[in-house]
């Protein structure tokens, strides 16, 4: 009985709570829009509770009351209470700026971004404008291997004559919003100088669940710039190689990170060379450091 009076208490409840809402007064304004704040969001998908913006253009009398829906979108499409939750889809907004409350559900799946549209339905006091939608973009942290690699490394090697090398490098990332990131790592400090920088290729294949870095785009970037090695045509700068019998290469050198990554290992048989280059690009025939078997271990 006690469960049946509770219940009946929260239907009035509601009830008045809806003629409470029904009844309120709402701008009458009529050149009062209202829009999303935003064409697209992207979150993590561990973030937790996140907001998507609404806002309320023009002089208002009253509050404006926003109905806002969720509709799944793109190739991996979000699912509404499997992979995110909504707080509340109807809005009050009374000062120009609201906001839909919004929590992603965590899982340890490996999948790829999952999408979904926020959008208006209609409100009660203010026109629908132009931009009536936003994209949420959920990314998948589980897979965020790229984020894990980065950070400082002891890197060893042994030059082509038997000396071993070791260096503290850093390894960084691409800005979230930059077409590098999740597809290029850089490593400052080889050679002991912090004004080196080399590019690692980065790869996670999501359906086999297999990942790789490699010393790629040889030969396209400068690897060190405005230094002198005392060979004329200064300032020098050097780009890196793979170096083979029958002379300088582009083909990268490919490698692998360790479960725990704690150890990064490339190919021992392949050699990195830093080729010396003159101020007016001539090849000087002559390479800084031929080096192999590297390794990064932290």
């Amino acid at each position: 009985m006690k469960y049946i009076k509770l219940f009946m208490l929260l239907a009035v409840t509601a009830f008045f709570a809806a003629c409470s809402d029904d009844d309120a007064s709402w701008n009458t304004n009529a050149d009062v829009t209202v829009e999303m704040g935003k064409t697209e969001v992207k979150v993590k998908e561990g973030v937790g509770l996140f907001n998507v913006p609404i806002v309320v253009n023009g002089e208002t009398t009253a509050p404006v009351r926003v109905h806002v829906s969720m509709r799944e979108s793109g190739s991996n499409p979000a699912k509404k209470d499997v992979n995110y939750m909504v707080t509340d889809t109807t809005i009050i907004v009374s000062d120009g700026a609201g906001k839909v409350e919004i929590k992603t559900v965590d899982d340890d799946e490996i999948n790829e971004n999952r999408t979904f549209e926020v959008y208006i339905v209609s409100a009660d006091g203010a026109k629908v404008g132009t931009n009536s939608s936003t994209s949420v973009v959920l990314r998948d942290n589980d897979s965020e291997f790229y984020e894990k690699l980065q950070g400082v490394w002891k890197m060893k090697c042994v030059t082509t004559k038997g000396a071993a090398q070791e260096w503290s490098v850093t390894v960084t990332g691409g800005d979230e919003e930059s077409e590098d990131y999740n597809h290029y790592l850089y490593v400052s400090g080889m050679m002991g100088y912090d004004w080196t920088m080399a590019v690692l290729k980065y790869d996670y294949d999501k359906a086999t669940k297999q990942g790789s870095l490699a010393f790629d785009e040889l030969g396209g970037y400068k690897f060190a710039n405005g230094v002198s090695f005392g060979l004329g045509n200064d300032p020098n700068y050097v780009c890196l190689y793979q170096s083979t019998s029958q002379g300088l290469t582009t083909e990268p050198i490919d490698g692998s990170w360790s479960a725990d990554f704690k150890t990064v290992t490339f190919d021992p048989d392949k050699v990195l060379a830093g080729a010396i280059f003159g101020a007016d690009g001539t090849f000087m025939r002559a390479a800084w450091f031929q080096v192999k078997s590297i390794t990064m271990t932290r």
